[in-house]
């Protein structure tokens, strides 16, 4: 990418982690960028290129500071609490809250939605199951740890309850630490 651009991509990623996808319109996106709508389709192609540069750009920060959590912490307990706090601290909230939202538009509506999806949970699960020690069920487990981070995030964000969820996580390690 080039500067102007990643700047403008930065820019954006705030943006819509304040005022989410829904009846995205880039006259407003652009203003609050500091550019013109006709500068944002210049750099980027169109608004469906734009949320898929600004989407995936999304998607490689969050895995690549959970691969960074993941390494710096194995074979420690507490590399899914580690993880849990980076992804609940508000800095980081807003874009699972932006992923979460995709995740909803594109069930509602997968011609216009879905191709931004497309790969991101099966990217996760790749990524979480790697984390994960050898076994023969490692693929379960990793769709398991999947599916109460996502649902204990997305309680985290309805309800703005982080001290409840964060306590299910350590009961959720609890009964992992049981099962070896």
């Amino acid at each position: 990418m080039g500067e102007r651009r990643d700047i403008l991509t930065d820019r954006i990623i705030d943006y819509l982690q304040t005022h989410g996808l829904a009846g995205l319109s880039l006259r407003p996106l652009a203003k609050k960028a500091g550019t013109s709508a006709r500068l944002l389709v210049y750099h980027f192609g169109s608004r469906e290129k734009l949320l898929e540069t600004v989407i995936g750009e999304i998607v490689v920060r969050m895995q690549t500071s959970f691969t960074r959590t993941m390494n710096e912490t194995k074979g420690k307990d507490d590399a899914l609490t580690q993880f849990w706090l980076w992804i609940t601290d508000p800095a980081n909230l807003g874009s699972a809250r932006l992923l979460f939202e995709l995740q909803i538009l594109a069930a509602q509506n997968p011609k216009d939605y879905g191709r931004y999806v497309k790969g991101n949970s099966e990217s996760w699960l790749a990524l979480i199951e790697a984390a994960l020690p050898p076994g023969p069920d490692r693929r379960g487990l990793a769709t398991l740890a999947m599916a109460v981070l996502d649902g204990l995030l997305l309680e985290t964000i309805a309800s703005g309850d982080s001290r409840r969820a964060t306590k299910a996580l350590k009961l959720f390690q609890d009964m992992l630490k049981q099962r070896h």
